[in-house]
């Protein structure tokens, strides 16, 4: 999917609502086509626990450094802090 990665080079995506509509899989698979560093964690509180993000993001099989970009460290580059 070269061409999905292409297109989606300046789109960021983030997680909100993800456990209503995907299986945890959707991180990795997410970061495999658009990479790691343009996803942002959005948590959609109060609907849903912070917890449950991060239980989800565990189950992903994303790696530590993975985890950390999604919760916070694309956000601080994109927002330039």
């Amino acid at each position: 999917m070269p061409e999905v990665a292409r297109a989606a080079q300046r789109v960021y995506y983030d997680t909100a609502a993800s456990p209503f509509l995907y299986r945890p899989q959707i991180y990795s698979l997410a970061a495999r086509i658009v990479g790691p560093g343009r996803i942002l964690w959005g948590s959609d509180f109060p609907l849903l626990s912070p917890k449950r993000y991060f239980r989800e993001l565990a189950e992903a099989g994303l790696s530590s450094r993975a985890r950390d970009q999604v919760l916070g460290e694309n956000a601080r580059k994109l927002l330039g802090g």
